[in-house]
């Protein structure tokens, strides 16, 4: 059996969008969601939401984008 993570972070990024993000990560999971939150001097703040067989991978992506906050993996 396989296990599966529900992923959710803040990724603190200055030259990605929310589309760039989700292609960027639609192929390590499933029910994934970004959505912008408040935006903080020049850099843009995602809420990254979804669930994965591999954090690690996802965190190793997003760490090439930006910074990642806020972690919880359930």
């Amino acid at each position: 059996m396989i296990n599966k993570y529900n992923l959710e972070f803040i990724l603190h990024t200055k030259n990605s969008s929310p589309q760039m993000i989700k292609s960027s990560l639609a192929e390590f999971g499933n029910d994934l969601i970004v959505s912008q939150c408040q935006e903080q001097d020049e850099k843009c703040n995602y809420k990254v939401s979804m669930i994965t067989e591999d954090p690690t991978l996802v965190f190793d992506l997003c760490a090439q984008l930006g910074r990642i906050r806020s972690v919880k993996v359930i």
